[in-house]
């Protein structure tokens, strides 16, 4: 017998088709349709119906690998053209070796999901494909908990251009609008089948040709129907004069000039003279990004000076990023990520320190274990975590701040709106990604936060890309890479929680653990 070369394989095509076919659909690119048939591959080669008959051997190491890497690999290429300017010894080295790490990294939950695919078509046959969109949700979550959690462009961000559908995540969250488009692609994958003659069953039942397109039609139209629904009621205009006018300051300040003492001005300037804009065009709030100030501006009098005179002058409050320093009783100095919100009459009225870091990029992860991890330098920033969540308050209007990273994660932002927050403002500073999709996709993972909680988000970064999500998750006045803007809106907070904040993932594990004790019942495998 002839041996097949394994780029000829069809666990190899199917891992390279459907990991890039994902990676193209990904935000912010406005084919997210393809995810729907993105993983249609991959699951032929997993549970079609000709391998499970014939005994064909699965080389799933190869399916996990050509899956995962090229998926991973294309998506987060921009790691290797991270700007000059960022603080890392031997980068000549540690960005190659630091995006192959993360591709594996991210790689070992596809892996996950297939494996775990694997060892239940050896026990469901062909039914197995339905146990699919469990499996990859679960595997999707575990993903994104724990200190070395990295839920980043999750299945459910491919969708962010289609509104309706986001309004999913407001009843089961961002990982409900991942089961959407698994099962989608199950659908689709069983309906060609069944095309092919190849009839799926489903318990004893031998499913019509049909019952898949059936099915995934009926889902749309659900969805869809529910999705225009909740959209005409959260983006329903509201009275005049109510709303709190919100200005977004992208400064573009050169990352090169921003940390250097002599140049320092370099950042005051652009930022005031944007904000004088804003204001006269009526903005209340003003909000900078993330270390906007690059110094701890409570002490440093002139700088603080410089505030107070633009706030009282404008008649605005000021939301900005700056990093902030605290020496403890024992003379330790603690050091954090921290935002400010100075009122019209020039006083700070709050402070918040992020609490959720970057491991690696802002702490070494497990320290609180093995606190020698501190002492090791890769030019990581080493902050420490904050202790609690700020609720900021302008006019009667309430907010929280998300700071950089914590905005991809949905337990942030939840536990903010739970708190009282109507709007969620993301500050952030992506001018080390260089001008490439990383900003982007940083950026619009946010985005979901407003679809799960149905709150409008503000996001600002110092290069790009700056917006206003509404409480339904539709992106308006987006900013472009590396300009010098403002841009000014009335936000107007929705008063009702979404399911999704009440309660969480909760209503989805139940859904969840309906579905796998209904598939348990009724599947068997064929004799």
């Amino acid at each position: 017998m002839q041996r097949i070369r394994f780029w000829a394989t069809p666990e190899f095509l199917a891992g390279i088709s459907s990991g890039l076919l994902l990676s193209v659909a990904g935000a912010p690119s406005p084919v997210g349709f393809l995810a729907y048939v993105a993983l249609v591959p991959v699951l032929l080669v997993l549970f079609h119906p000709r391998n499970l008959r014939e005994a064909r051997p699965l080389r799933l190491k190869l399916l996990i690998l050509s899956f995962g890497l090229s998926h991973h690999l294309s998506e987060l290429y921009w790691l290797l053209q991270l700007d000059a300017a960022a603080s890392m010894k031997f980068r000549w080295l540690l960005l190659p070796m630091g995006l192959i790490l993360l591709a594996l990294y991210m790689t070992v939950f596809d892996g996950l999901v297939f494996w775990v695919s694997s060892k239940l078509r050896n026990r469901y046959h062909e039914q197995a494909i339905w146990w699919f969109p469990i499996v990859w949700v679960v595997a999707e979550w575990i993903e994104g908990s724990g200190e070395l959690g990295f839920p980043w462009m999750r299945l459910a961000m491919t969708q962010l251009h289609y509104v309706p559908i986001l309004q999913v995540a407001g009843i089961f969250g961002e990982l409900g609008v991942s089961w959407f488009v698994a099962v989608t692609n199950v659908l689709l994958a069983v309906t060609w089948l069944s095309l092919r003659g190849e009839f799926p069953r489903l318990g004893r039942a031998v499913l019509h040709r049909w019952w898949a397109l059936v099915a995934l039609v009926l889902l749309f139209g659900v969805a869809l129907a529910y999705g225009v629904h909740t959209i005409r009621t959260l983006e329903t205009p509201v009275g005049p004069g109510e709303g709190l006018r919100v200005g977004i300051i992208q400064g573009n300040v050169s990352l090169m000039d921003k940390f250097d003492p002599a140049r320092r001005d370099s950042t005051f300037i652009p930022y005031t003279r944007l904000s004088e804009e804003a204001a006269d065009d009526g903005a209340r709030l003003v909000v900078w990004p993330e270390t906007a100030l690059p110094l701890d501006v409570l002490r440093a009098p002139r700088y603080l000076m410089i505030l107070k005179d633009l706030v009282e002058n404008k008649n605005i409050y000021l939301l900005t990023g700056f990093p902030e320093r605290e020496i403890e009783a024992d003379g330790s100095l603690l050091r954090y990520n921290s935002s400010l919100l100075m009122d019209d009459a020039g006083a700070v009225r709050a402070r918040y320190r992020k609490m959720h870091l970057l491991p690696f990029g802002e702490r070494m992860p497990f320290q609180s274990v093995f606190p020698f991890l501190g002492k090791l330098d890769f030019g990581q920033a080493e902050w420490d975590p904050g202790p609690e969540r700020t609720i900021f308050e302008v006019d009667g209007y309430r907010f929280a701040n998300l700071i950089c990273f914590e905005s991809i994660f949905s337990g942030p932002s939840r536990d903010a709106v739970r708190k009282g927050a109507e709007i969620l403002v993301n500050m952030s500073n992506d001018g080390w990604f260089g001008k490439t999709l990383g900003p982007y996709q940083h950026g619009l993972m946010g985005v979901m936060r407003s679809a799960e909680n149905r709150v409008p988000t503000v996001r600002c970064s110092n290069n790009g890309i700056c917006f206003f999500a509404l409480a339904s998750g539709r992106v308006v006045d987006q900013t472009r890479l590396q300009e010098r803007v403002f841009i000014v809106r009335t936000l107007h907070p929705n008063t009702s929680a979404s399911p999704y904040t009440r309660w969480g993932e909760l209503p989805l594990a139940l859904f969840l653990l309906f579905q796998a004790l209904t598939l348990a019942f009724v599947s068997r495998r064929p004799h």
